[in-house]
């Protein structure tokens, strides 16, 4: 009785080895991508791996930053800084040297900042400068 199911077991494993034998090997999808490097301690090891950025779809500009117009320094128009935070409002536009000039205010306080110094995004406008610089000391 168990040389039989020796032998059943035996001629079933050696019908199912041909299909297994069908499925490709297991690679590794890192490794043709990046390639070993050698750290500061000289030990190689593996590259990190990084995914790109998904591309932008046409039609959709509405998120590309712009350098603003005049018609977007309007009174009472907020800014915000790169990370999203309100820096505050405009309170006044002027030239001043052939340049155009934006006074923004917040909290009581105001501070200059030339108009090449923000841009339009989403149809906001954005400080290149992060809201601290903007309202250090200068």
């Amino acid at each position: 009785m168990s040389a039989k199911l020796l032998l059943t077991t035996a001629a079933a494993a050696c019908m199912a080895w041909p299909a297994v034998a069908q499925y490709p090997p297991a690679v590794n999808p890192d490794a043709a991508i990046a390639p070993p490097v050698i750290n500061e301690r000289g030990a190689t090891q593996r590259a990190p791996v990084y995914e790109a950025p998904p591309f932008a779809q046409t039609g959709e500009a509405s998120n590309v930053s712009a350098n603003v117009s005049d018609a977007d320094l309007r009174a009472g128009a907020r800014i915000s800084d790169p990370a999203g935070l309100e820096v505050g409002k405009i309170a006044k536009v002027h030239k001043e040297g052939g340049q155009t000039m934006v006074t923004i205010s917040a909290g009581g306080k105001t501070t200059t900042v030339p108009a090449s110094s923000l841009t339009v995004s989403s149809g906001a406008l954005v400080s290149t400068a992060s809201k601290a610089e903007v309202w250090s000391p200068k």
